[in-house]
Protein backbone atom coordinates (compact mmCIF):
# COMPACT_ATOMS: atom_id res chain seq x y z
CA UNK A 1 0.00 0.00 0.00
CA UNK A 2 1.18 3.34 -1.01
CA UNK A 3 0.00 5.86 0.82
CA UNK A 4 2.16 9.08 -0.12
CA UNK A 5 1.46 7.92 -3.90
CA UNK A 6 -2.42 7.70 -2.88
CA UNK A 7 -2.28 11.29 -1.00
CA UNK A 8 0.01 13.02 -4.14
CA UNK A 9 -2.81 11.53 -7.00
CA UNK A 10 -5.73 12.87 -4.41
CA UNK A 11 -3.87 16.67 -4.50
CA UNK A 12 -3.86 16.59 -8.37
CA UNK A 13 -8.09 16.51 -8.71
CA UNK A 14 -10.40 18.38 -7.89
CA UNK A 15 -13.04 15.59 -7.71
CA UNK A 16 -12.83 12.27 -5.06
CA UNK A 17 -10.59 9.70 -6.51
CA UNK A 18 -12.32 6.41 -6.61
CA UNK A 19 -11.49 4.50 -3.38
CA UNK A 20 -12.52 1.15 -2.13
CA UNK A 21 -15.75 1.26 0.09
CA UNK A 22 -13.33 -0.84 2.63
CA UNK A 23 -10.25 1.04 1.96
CA UNK A 24 -10.22 2.51 5.48
CA UNK A 25 -10.49 -1.09 7.10
CA UNK A 26 -7.15 -2.16 4.81
CA UNK A 27 -5.35 0.84 5.46
CA UNK A 28 -5.96 -0.13 9.40
CA UNK A 29 -4.95 -3.07 8.48
CA UNK A 30 -1.85 -2.29 6.38
CA UNK A 31 -0.57 -0.24 9.26
CA UNK A 32 -1.55 -2.99 12.11
CA UNK A 33 0.65 -4.61 10.04
CA UNK A 34 3.73 -2.32 10.24
CA UNK A 35 2.91 -2.13 14.03
CA UNK A 36 3.26 -5.81 14.67
CA UNK A 37 6.29 -6.09 12.30
CA UNK A 38 8.19 -3.66 14.82
CA UNK A 39 6.97 -5.01 17.51
CA UNK A 40 8.69 -8.11 16.58
CA UNK A 41 12.01 -6.96 16.11
CA UNK A 42 14.53 -7.78 18.96
CA UNK A 43 16.40 -4.57 18.86
CA UNK A 44 14.02 -1.41 18.79
CA UNK A 45 17.17 1.10 17.49
CA UNK A 46 18.40 -1.52 14.48
CA UNK A 47 18.41 0.13 11.29
CA UNK A 48 15.46 -2.17 10.42
CA UNK A 49 13.45 -0.86 13.43
CA UNK A 50 14.13 2.29 12.87
CA UNK A 51 12.99 2.18 8.68
CA UNK A 52 10.23 0.65 10.27
CA UNK A 53 9.33 3.24 12.79
CA UNK A 54 9.93 6.26 10.01
CA UNK A 55 7.58 3.98 7.19
CA UNK A 56 5.21 3.98 9.76
CA UNK A 57 4.78 7.43 11.21
CA UNK A 58 4.92 8.86 7.17
CA UNK A 59 1.94 6.52 6.08
CA UNK A 60 0.20 7.49 9.23
CA UNK A 61 1.18 11.15 8.55
CA UNK A 62 -0.50 10.55 4.85
CA UNK A 63 -3.57 9.33 5.85
CA UNK A 64 -4.24 12.00 7.97
CA UNK A 65 -3.38 14.61 5.50
CA UNK A 66 -5.64 12.04 2.72
CA UNK A 67 -8.27 12.18 4.75
CA UNK A 68 -8.07 16.02 5.74
CA UNK A 69 -7.93 16.19 1.53
CA UNK A 70 -11.20 13.95 1.08
CA UNK A 71 -13.01 15.54 3.97
CA UNK A 72 -12.40 19.00 1.80
CA UNK A 73 -13.90 17.75 -1.74
CA UNK A 74 -17.13 16.06 0.18
CA UNK A 75 -17.68 18.87 2.07
CA UNK A 76 -17.67 21.31 -1.00
CA UNK A 77 -19.69 18.39 -2.82
CA UNK A 78 -22.72 18.33 0.19
CA UNK A 79 -22.73 22.14 -0.17
CA UNK A 80 -23.03 22.04 -3.49
CA UNK A 81 -25.83 19.42 -3.55
CA UNK A 82 -27.40 20.78 -0.79
CA UNK A 83 -28.27 23.81 -3.20
CA UNK A 84 -29.76 21.29 -6.11
CA UNK A 85 -31.53 18.76 -6.68
CA UNK A 86 -29.62 15.00 -5.42
CA UNK A 87 -27.37 13.53 -7.38
CA UNK A 88 -27.26 9.38 -7.04
CA UNK A 89 -23.92 9.29 -8.30
CA UNK A 90 -22.80 11.41 -5.68
CA UNK A 91 -21.03 9.02 -3.18
CA UNK A 92 -19.94 6.78 -5.78
CA UNK A 93 -15.84 7.20 -5.35
CA UNK A 94 -16.60 7.60 -1.48
CA UNK A 95 -15.73 5.15 1.22
CA UNK A 96 -18.08 3.45 3.88
CA UNK A 97 -16.78 5.99 6.55
CA UNK A 98 -16.97 9.22 3.76
CA UNK A 99 -20.36 8.66 3.10
CA UNK A 100 -21.59 8.73 6.22
CA UNK A 101 -19.84 12.07 6.68
CA UNK A 102 -21.56 13.03 3.57
CA UNK A 103 -25.04 12.12 4.29
CA UNK A 104 -24.97 13.84 7.39
CA UNK A 105 -23.13 17.14 6.06
CA UNK A 106 -26.02 17.19 3.13
CA UNK A 107 -28.59 16.91 5.56
CA UNK A 108 -27.00 19.63 8.18
CA UNK A 109 -26.34 22.15 5.04
CA UNK A 110 -30.14 21.92 3.85
CA UNK A 111 -31.65 22.30 6.60
CA UNK A 112 -29.37 24.79 7.72
CA UNK A 113 -30.11 27.01 3.94
CA UNK A 114 -33.92 26.57 4.18
CA UNK A 115 -34.05 28.50 7.95
CA UNK A 116 -31.96 30.78 6.62
CA UNK A 117 -33.69 31.34 3.35
CA UNK A 118 -36.70 31.52 5.27
CA UNK A 119 -35.86 34.60 6.79
CA UNK A 120 -34.70 36.39 3.05
CA UNK A 121 -37.53 35.03 1.14
CA UNK A 122 -41.07 35.87 0.65
CA UNK A 123 -41.91 32.86 -1.70
CA UNK A 124 -42.42 29.65 -0.78
CA UNK A 125 -40.64 27.22 -2.85
CA UNK A 126 -39.17 23.96 -2.70
CA UNK A 127 -35.35 24.69 -1.44
CA UNK A 128 -33.48 21.05 -1.23
CA UNK A 129 -35.87 18.10 -2.19
CA UNK A 130 -33.40 15.53 -0.99
CA UNK A 131 -34.66 11.90 -0.93
CA UNK A 132 -32.87 10.82 2.56
CA UNK A 133 -33.75 13.98 4.47
CA UNK A 134 -36.81 13.15 6.64
CA UNK A 135 -39.50 15.56 7.49
CA UNK A 136 -42.22 16.29 10.52
CA UNK A 137 -45.45 17.40 9.49
CA UNK A 138 -47.56 20.36 11.53
CA UNK A 139 -51.48 21.27 10.88
CA UNK A 140 -52.34 25.03 10.65
CA UNK A 141 -55.02 26.77 9.21
CA UNK A 142 -54.36 29.22 6.45
CA UNK A 143 -54.90 33.23 7.32
CA UNK A 144 -54.74 34.01 3.61
CA UNK A 145 -54.66 31.88 0.32
CA UNK A 146 -51.41 30.87 -0.68
CA UNK A 147 -50.12 30.91 -4.64
CA UNK A 148 -49.47 26.69 -5.17
CA UNK A 149 -45.99 25.85 -4.37
CA UNK A 150 -43.62 22.56 -4.46
CA UNK A 151 -43.04 21.25 -0.76
CA UNK A 152 -40.08 20.17 0.10
CA UNK A 153 -41.49 16.46 0.27
CA UNK A 154 -42.12 16.94 -3.44
CA UNK A 155 -45.70 17.35 -3.08
CA UNK A 156 -47.73 20.13 -4.67
CA UNK A 157 -49.78 22.65 -2.11
CA UNK A 158 -52.66 25.15 -3.37
CA UNK A 159 -53.59 26.35 0.08
CA UNK A 160 -57.10 29.02 0.26
CA UNK A 161 -57.88 30.63 2.79
CA UNK A 162 -59.32 29.14 6.14
CA UNK A 163 -58.88 25.50 4.61
CA UNK A 164 -56.72 23.15 7.30
CA UNK A 165 -53.46 21.20 5.94
CA UNK A 166 -50.71 19.32 6.88
CA UNK A 167 -47.27 20.71 5.89
CA UNK A 168 -43.88 19.95 6.07
CA UNK A 169 -42.73 21.43 9.48
CA UNK A 170 -40.51 24.22 7.46
CA UNK A 171 -43.41 25.05 5.47
CA UNK A 172 -45.63 25.73 8.27
CA UNK A 173 -43.18 27.61 10.42
CA UNK A 174 -42.70 29.64 6.82
CA UNK A 175 -46.32 30.51 6.88
CA UNK A 176 -46.87 31.31 10.65
CA UNK A 177 -43.90 33.70 10.72
CA UNK A 178 -45.23 35.19 7.64
CA UNK A 179 -48.87 35.78 9.35
CA UNK A 180 -50.27 32.98 6.73
CA UNK A 181 -51.20 30.65 8.78
CA UNK A 182 -51.85 29.98 12.93
CA UNK A 183 -50.94 26.45 13.89
CA UNK A 184 -53.79 24.26 15.25
CA UNK A 185 -53.20 22.24 18.31
CA UNK A 186 -54.39 19.13 18.97
CA UNK A 187 -55.53 17.66 21.54
CA UNK A 188 -54.00 14.56 23.08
Amino acid sequence: MDLANTLREERKTAELLHLDKDFYQKVGNYLAGLEQELSRLDDPFSVEAQILQDTLKSEKNSVNKLIDQRVKKIVRRALRNARSAFREDAIGDMTQEEEEIYHQMLSAFARGREAILAHVTHTERPLTGKKDISWDYEVVRLLDSVPMFVGVDGRNYLLSKDEVAVLPAVHARNLRNKNLASEVRQER
